[in-house]
């Protein structure tokens, strides 16, 4: 199972960064033979990451409450988040 994590830098928002760095890791982890990817650590509050990635096929496989301390929101949930290839 391959694993990826990315991160867009504000200001950056909404010119497709994000989709083509996850649709080169798919291509990349299908080309070095793995059969699925995973996300480990998508915040929730992130709404455009969690969309983003179900728009390409992920889904939500489970939810670790208050695992990541947000700037302004305080504790709040990840996702992780998985596909087959």
């Amino acid at each position: 199972m391959a694993n990826a994590g990315f991160i867009v830098a504000e200001g950056q928002f909404g010119k497709g960064i994000g989709r083509v760095m996850g649709l080169h890791a798919l291509e990349e982890a299908r080309y070095a033979g793995f059969q699925a990817m995973q996300f480990n650590f998508v915040i929730s509050t992130n709404t455009r990451a969690v969309a983003l990635w179900q728009s390409i096929g992920f889904g939500i496989i489970g939810t670790v409450p208050q695992a990541y301390h947000h700037r302004t929101l305080g504790l709040v949930d990840i996702h992780i988040m998985h596909r087959f290839l």
